[in-house]
């Protein structure tokens, strides 16, 4: 988004970036935080997590920002790979968009704060007070950078956004009905940190390269998905483990996305550097739970 905003093509000022990151903070982190709260209060594991995730990213996609159903977004054919004329969505983005919510945007922060913090609740009432505050200001931030990018402003026909609030409540409502069960970490950590990496490698891989027809890469890209639930389920490993390395992917997805431009170049070192530091001191002190 950032580079939209910029006054010349390359340029984004330090006043932008900072805005964005304080929007992404309060959108993305307050979302983390009071899912896990929800989740973890109510006695329930991952994959009530993972579906209030999926929740999380129907409502910014299909209500917020929209692109599940803007053909030009950010000047983007979003919609063009394997097309879905009934709905108005393109099927590859759908996935892949998602998808980048459910992993990076919820599941893999929520897996390193607990592995750092324990998995107990965190939030009294005024913390819980103002994390809600944070997400409706992030929101209402998001909504409003999305409509000023828009050349003209794109909304969704009201069929489209209802439908999208209908999966979304639809999604919480299942989350909270998931039965209470709480699976002992078993499996080898290094184990669980290569296929996160690896799965993650190739899902980001596959979406970028086109090596299939766009129906193809839907369906690989399910496909990891799947064999990834089936190796947590069956191998139970810290869901630590597989956040690093789905987060240690999308670090080298950040450079080769900076690559060209010395200045983002140089930010991505940075953030990268950080987020090292940040996983190796979390897996120095993790704190074993269950998933």
């Amino acid at each position: 988004m950032i580079k939209y905003l910029a006054r010349r093509p390359g340029e984004v000022l330090i006043t932008q970036q900072l805005g964005m990151f304080a929007m992404f903070v309060a959108l993305y982190g307050s979302a983390a935080v009071l899912i896990r709260e929800v989740a973890r209060r109510r006695g329930r594991g991952w994959p009530t997590i993972l579906t209030l995730a999926l929740a999380f990213g129907v409502v910014e996609e299909g209500l917020l920002t929209q692109t599940l159903f803007n053909p030009h977004y950010l000047g983007l054919d979003l919609l063009g790979p394997a097309h879905v004329p009934v709905l108005g969505i393109g099927g590859q983005w759908t996935v892949f968009v998602l998808t980048l919510h459910v992993v990076w945007s919820i599941a893999s922060p929520i897996a390193i704060g607990e592995a750092f913090f324990g998995r107990e609740p965190w939030l009294r009432r005024p913390g819980t007070v103002a994390w809600t505050c944070a997400l409706l200001v992030g929101a209402a931030g998001t909504f409003l950078v999305s409509r000023m990018m828009g050349t003209p402003a794109f909304l969704a026909a009201p069929g489209q956004l209802v439908g999208a609030a209908v999966v979304a409540v639809a999604l919480v409502v299942f989350a909270l009905r998931l039965p209470v069960r709480t699976l002992d970490t078993r499996g080898s950590a290094w184990a669980g940190f290569a296929v996160g990496l690896g799965a993650s490698t190739l899902f980001h891989l596959v979406d970028k390269t086109a090596l299939l027809h766009s129906w193809g890469t839907v369906a690989l890209m399910l496909a990891l998905e799947a064999a990834v639930v089936a190796y947590a389920v069956r191998c139970r490993p810290s869901a630590f483990s597989l956040a690093a390395g789905a987060i240690v992917t999308y670090c080298w997805v950040g450079l080769l996305t900076a690559a060209g431009n010395p200045v983002a170049l140089i930010e991505q070192v940075v953030l990268v550097a950080a987020t090292l530091s940040v996983l190796a001191l979390t897996a120095r002190r993790r704190i074993p739970v269950n998933v």
